[in-house]
């Protein structure tokens, strides 16, 4: 299955890339878009592959032709993929195996396995001191992996296009309005990621062993929070879906940063605030109770267990939803206050999106209904699993139009 089980309907704007995958996932189908599933650069057909590697998560995108079209057809199925940013080395099991890999000699584990064998949460930071670590990038070659797996894609070796989302703060725009990232960023990625080849060895209980190579053609950065913008305001071909004149205002409730982004359109440009830490702080709240003492060890195992909303304790899992609505209520106001503040600020269009809204959106709608400004018209929720993932999503759609010159 390619696509999450629990979306609800969004107000989006008809017909943009939002509107497009939540109205699909809602009604519990494959997101179907009218666009090819691989795209031209520099002569070579490569498959599109975007990444938002998170401190919680890594969140993939990617696009595969539909089983009943062939190769080339102007129709493809969206997939997606969350991570979680978890590692561990792999060890020897008798019986039933774990997933697992093995790149440059080291096997290791990713993700939930990995935090059942309490593997650690992997360097976060700005994107030079992440692809600095070989981890982080044995990480990124098996994520994307499972991505292509999950497309439908058999073991064998592929060219892909990637699509890097990196923070906002690493993004500059010239005076002419044309966006790029920080040298030290543009450094990083052409070392790690420019020509990187992963040779990758998969092995799971079906005793069948993988073999994947993936080889990265081309690297285009894109600012996370523009991501969004493309998401509400265009099409999947690219045409606009949704008209503003001065700009929109995005805040991203994420797993390690509250980050709020001014977009301006004409002219271009892009201004950052952080006012504070994402759904960390509500995560770590709820690892220092002292009910969890000794069972959630990390921050990477505390987010994990607000979007489960469970625990393994003595080798069973314990459903902890009203610790979780407890912790929310109490350390959630802070960031409520917080996006509020900039809701009511800012005279442009409003997105708030990101995975924190879906544990915010009790306390969310029910605050933005008492306020002046109305939904829809001022602002715009971006609820349910679609949350977490429309950054990625739009940087997808921007990695395919920029191939299409649109």
């Amino acid at each position: 299955m390619s696509y999450p089980t629990n979306q609800t309907m969004i107000e989006a704007p008809e017909g943009s890339i939002l509107d497009v995958v939540a109205r699909q996932w809602a009604t519990q189908q494959s997101a179907v878009v009218p666009v090819r599933s691989t795209v031209r650069v520099g002569g070579s057909t490569l498959i599109p592959v975007a990444i938002d590697n998170g401190n919680d998560a890594l969140k993939g995108a990617t696009l595969a032709p539909l089983a009943s079209e062939e190769e080339g057809s102007l129709t493809s199925s969206l997939t997606t993929l969350r991570v979680p940013t978890a590692f561990a080395q792999a060890q020897a099991i008798q019986g039933a195996r774990e997933v697992s890999y093995s790149c440059d000699g080291t096997s290791f584990w990713i993700g939930d396995v990995a935090l059942r064998h309490r593997g650690g949460a992997l360097r976060i930071g700005p994107t030079r001191q992440r692809l600095d670590d070989d981890r982080q990038r044995w990480f990124i070659g098996a994520s994307i992996v499972e991505l292509l797996r999950a497309a439908g894609y058999p073991p064998g070796e592929y060219q892909i296009a990637l699509c890097l989302a990196v923070p906002n703060m690493e993004v500059i725009v010239d005076q002419s309005g044309m966006p790029s990232v920080k040298e030290r960023t543009r450094e990083s990625m052409k070392r790690h990621l420019k020509g990187k080849v992963w040779e990758i060895t998969r092995d799971d209980d079906s005793r069948v062993t993988e073999q994947w190579i993936i080889k990265v053609a081309h690297v285009l950065p894109f600012a996370q929070t523009s991501g969004t913008v493309v998401a509400v305001t265009r099409t999947p071909t690219g045409k606009p879906a949704l008209h503003l004149d001065d700009g929109m205002v995005v805040i991203d409730v994420g797993g390690g940063d509250l980050h709020v982004c001014e977009v301006g359109f004409n002219p271009s440009r892009m201004i950052n605030r952080r006012p504070g830490d994402g759904t960390i702080r509500i995560a770590r709240a709820l690892r220092n109770d002292v009910k969890f003492n000794g069972i959630i060890k990390n921050d990477v195992e505390a987010q994990q267990a607000l979007v489960r909303r469970w625990v393994t304790k003595s080798s069973r899992r314990v459903t902890i939803d009203e610790d979780v609505q407890r912790v929310v209520a109490a350390s959630g106001q802070s960031m409520l206050a917080d996006v509020l503040a900039d809701l009511r600020d800012s005279n442009l269009f409003v997105t708030i999106t990101g995975g924190g809204v879906q544990l915010l959106n009790g306390l969310l709608t029910e605050v933005l209904a008492q306020e002046e400004k109305q939904a829809g018209r001022d602002y715009l929720i971006v609820d349910g699993p679609v949350s977490s993932l429309l950054n990625v999503v739009g940087a997808l759609f921007a990695l395919v139009f920029k191939a299409s010159g649109k």
